[in-house]
């Protein structure tokens, strides 16, 4: 999970499904946007950062993978179609996008530290003797803060509802007093990042297209998957009906009853189909029929009668 603070919101909770993902960032782009969009699917976290219309970021972390730039954008573009997705989209200043940036294409130097655990003064001194540049996490369940540096030097605070850095650490370090707040330092892996913009690179249309072929893909094969497994179910419950039906007949009719059952049954309800109330009506006046030749119709009745029960008692099973 990629851990930010929210920042000052401009829209939260847009199913993504029901956009036009790359329309929403040409008009993004046309409006100098700056701020990043968060994407929560259910098979991992997306970002995209805009710096005054640039699209200068994408990330996307799953269970077992980490993209960036267009992949993570192909791959936030399929979990958004698949559906399940929520969006949030936060402003930033200017300066704050390109520290976020730098952020999540830093290098992790500790990760899920208990603050209550750690020496933070002695944190606070290798970070300022290591001329170290780049952030310390603050975090619970709830919230996040973070703490730029550049060469060991603090630059400012971000913590949700923020736009920009603050140099105030008031509202920031109020989530280190929460119980059981973590702490991660982050370091930059370099100061001179080039901010190339993605969609000046990369042609948006293509990648959404190849994301709703993949999409598609997968949605054919779920669904494949799917009818397989209905028919495997089809299968069994046939398999179980056609014996539960050989059973009544031999019990009132005796063993030639089995048979009949199974040329009835074979001329009557499809190995492909669910059971449907013609087949079974077709079914029970074959078997009745047949059955004539070899009993009486108080026999034959009792049979059919059995069978009905039997098998409304196994669908309601």
């Amino acid at each position: 999970m990629i851990l930010l603070p929210r920042g000052n919101p401009v829209k939260e909770m847009i199913d993504p499904k029901r956009v036009n993902l790359p329309a929403a960032f040409y008009k993004l782009q046309a409006g100098k946007f700056t701020g990043y969009l968060r994407f929560e699917c259910p098979g991992g976290t997306g970002i995209i950062i805009f710096r005054q219309g640039g699209l200068i970021s994408a990330l996307f972390e799953g269970s077992t993978e980490r993209l960036i730039a267009g992949d993570a954008m192909v791959r936030i573009f399929e979990q958004s179609l698949a559906g399940g997705a929520r969006l949030d989209i936060y402003k930033l200043s200017p300066d704050l996008a390109i520290s976020i940036h730098a952020l999540l294409h830093g290098h992790v130097v500790y990760r899920g530290q208990e603050l209550k655990l750690i020496d933070i003064k002695a944190l606070l001194t290798k970070i300022k003797e290591e001329r170290i540049s780049g952030c310390l996490r603050i975090y619970t369940d709830e919230h996040v803060a973070l703490i730029f540096y550049r060469d060991g030097q603090p630059l400012g605070f971000f913590h949700d509802g923020s736009t920009d850095l603050e140099t105030t650490a008031d509202t920031s370090m109020s989530v280190a007093r929460l119980p059981g707040a973590k702490v991660d330092l982050l370091i930059n892996r370099d100061t001179g990042l080039v901010l190339a913009d993605l969609m000046e690179s990369a042609d948006l249309g293509a990648l959404w297209q190849k994301a709703r072929e993949s999409f598609a893909q997968q949605q054919k094969v779920r669904e494949a998957e799917t009818s397989r497994s209905l028919e495997s179910r089809e299968k069994e419950k046939r398999k179980k009906i056609l014996e539960l039906f050989r059973n009544t007949a031999q019990q009132h009719i005796g063993k030639i009853g089995a048979s009949l059952v199974d040329k009835e049954f074979e001329k009557n309800v499809s190995a492909q189909e669910p059971f449907t109330d013609i087949s079974l009506g077709g079914f029970y006046a074959g078997l009745g029929q047949a059955a004539r030749l070899v009993a009486g119709s108080s026999a034959i009745k009792a049979m059919l009668e059995e069978m009905d029960q039997r098998f409304n008692d196994a669908q309601g099973a």
